[in-house]
């Protein structure tokens, strides 16, 4: 199974939505997602399976099963080609999965973490944090 963030892509390329990536969606990513779906449109046509799958998704976007098959076609095309995984990155750093209370956390860390540099993570903190 795809991971939570290329299924919100493949959800946003099935349909044309970019609030599907983020709701606070800004005019850039709208634009990455057109670039991302006449790239992938472009590269499934030639891969019968992939455009399978896309359709079936297209049909009914709210089928989870198919968004998936969808989602891990992208997940190989983004390996293979440069252009289309370079859009998945890019996009991918903006996508928000799940609303608060749901239970999902998505960790983004950006930059180098080595030497004197550290991350600490945490969620749902009740009083005071000393570090």
């Amino acid at each position: 199974m795809a991971d939570p963030v290329t299924i919100a892509l493949a959800t946003a390329v099935v349909t044309g939505m970019a609030s599907k990536i983020s709701e606070r969606a800004s005019e850039a990513v709208g634009e990455g997602l057109k670039r991302l779906r006449r790239a992938v449109f472009k590269r499934f046509r030639g891969d019968e399976a992939a455009q399978d799958a896309l359709d079936e998704a297209m049909l009914d976007p709210d089928d989870l099963a198919a968004v998936e098959a969808v989602a891990g076609h992208l997940e190989r095309i983004a390996a293979q080609d440069p252009e289309i995984g370079a859009l998945v990155r890019e996009l991918g750093a903006q996508v928000e999965v799940g609303q608060e209370g749901e239970g999902n956390v998505v960790n983004q860390i950006h930059g180098d973490v080595s030497g004197r540099a550290r991350v600490v993570q945490g969620r749902d903190f009740h009083g005071d944090i000393h570090l």
